[in-house]
């Protein structure tokens, strides 16, 4: 009896120790595992917050780094509003018909035309009307009334001086207003018609300056590197110094170009513009109720700049020597270094090649800088 309870308990010590044992592992394991899951439950709360204020910083930037503000609130605005002016070539192609006219042609004499009888005359009937009403000569040819193609053409010369400004905006639109002034000076007129009954003739007060006013609207369609291509149309009106106002009314003009312009820097470029007016105006006949529909089509060339106020003002500091758009304190500057035809803020190989120190004035100075 005694030896099986000695076994008995042996058997009980063992078993509780093995219990014991595998207690304390187990004990051991699920600390581990709330460990675990504690570490977890505190990073998901990390993000949570770190999503919740994303625009938070653990250590606030503005201690270190203010924002920087460049130009004045009038910069702003006109940062996309460009100035500009042109000048050129232009032929004007003068061409009217007489279909409800004749024509009354002395030999050696400037012709005339006539409404329903030659005893009442009119020259210059391109700019003013002068009426004649001297006795008629026998031997003057006539043309009646309703003669094919009986009419005259002829050429002027045309410079313009023009002055404009448009608004930009996405790049690619832009609209603005104009003033062109241009010295238009009248040549010959030919008969279309009868050219060897009918002479040709001067319109007197042949020279004098056109005016016109005018909305334009463009579109930039194409641009290769420092070149861009825009297409526009100016609307406007038009009166000419040696019109007779009084007899002539002008009717509105329209204008048809493509703009190929080079960008010298970032406000400054140069242009090249063909362009083609529409133009017309009527003169009034006096006593005869009747006027003449006038055509005077102009090609022009012009080759011109145009400006932009830069947004960013010139750097203050005589001595600074940055070569790109940057920060004085909180206030932002362009370059002091570049003139106005160069590029303002260069990027990587952009620059210009020749050192400050080998420019201009600078040759003949010891310390350029």
């Amino acid at each position: 009896m005694e030896a099986f309870s000695i076994k008995n308990k042996i058997s009980i010590q063992f078993a509780l120790i093995l219990i014991f044992r595998l207690l304390n592992t187990a004990v051991l394991r699920l600390f581990y595992k709330i460990a675990c899951l504690i570490t977890v439950a505190s990073v998901l709360c990390s993000v949570k917050l770190l999503a919740q204020d994303e625009k938070k910083d653990v250590i606030p930037l503005e201690r270190f780094y203010t924002d920087r503000t460049g130009g004045s609130a009038l910069r702003r605005i006109l940062k996309n509003v460009s100035f500009g002016f042109s000048t050129g070539y232009g032929n004007t192609y003068f061409s009217h018909r007489l279909d409800d006219f004749g024509v009354y042609q002395v030999a050696g004499g400037s012709p005339q035309i006539f409404s329903a009888t030659t005893a009442t005359r009119y020259s210059n009937w391109v700019n003013d009307v002068i009426t004649d009403k001297t006795a008629v000569s026998g031997s003057a040819f006539v043309a009646n009334p309703g003669t094919a193609n009986l009419g005259f053409k002829g050429n002027a010369l045309t410079i313009p001086l023009n002055l404009f400004a448009f608004y930009q905006f996405k790049e690619q639109y832009r609209f603005g207003l104009g003033y062109s002034y241009e010295l238009m000076s009248i040549g010959i007129m030919k008969p279309t018609a009868l050219t060897d009954q009918i002479s040709e003739f001067q319109p007197s007060a042949s020279s004098g300056f056109v005016g016109k006013f005018y909305g334009m609207l463009g579109y930039s369609f194409y641009r290769w590197n420092e070149y861009l291509f825009t297409g526009d149309v100016q609307i406007g009106s038009f009166s000419s110094t040696n019109f007779n106002s009084s007899l002539v009314s002008t009717n509105m003009y329209f204008n048809l170009a493509v703009t190929a312009e080079r960008e010298l820097s970032e406000y400054l470029n140069v242009f090249v513009r063909p362009s083609f007016d529409f133009k017309s105006y009527a003169i009034n006949v006096p006593e005869s109720n009747k006027s003449i529909n006038h055509s005077m089509n102009t090609l022009y060339v012009s080759v011109g700049v145009t400006y932009r106020i830069p947004q960013l003002p010139k750097c203050f500091l005589k001595d600074c020597h940055a070569q790109i758009d940057h920060a004085h304190g909180n206030k932002e500057y362009r370059s002091r270094r570049h003139p106005f035809y160069k590029k303002q803020n260069p990027g990587y190989g952009e620059n210009d090649k020749t050192l400050i120190k080998y420019r201009g004035k600078n040759k003949k100075k010891l310390n350029p800088y």
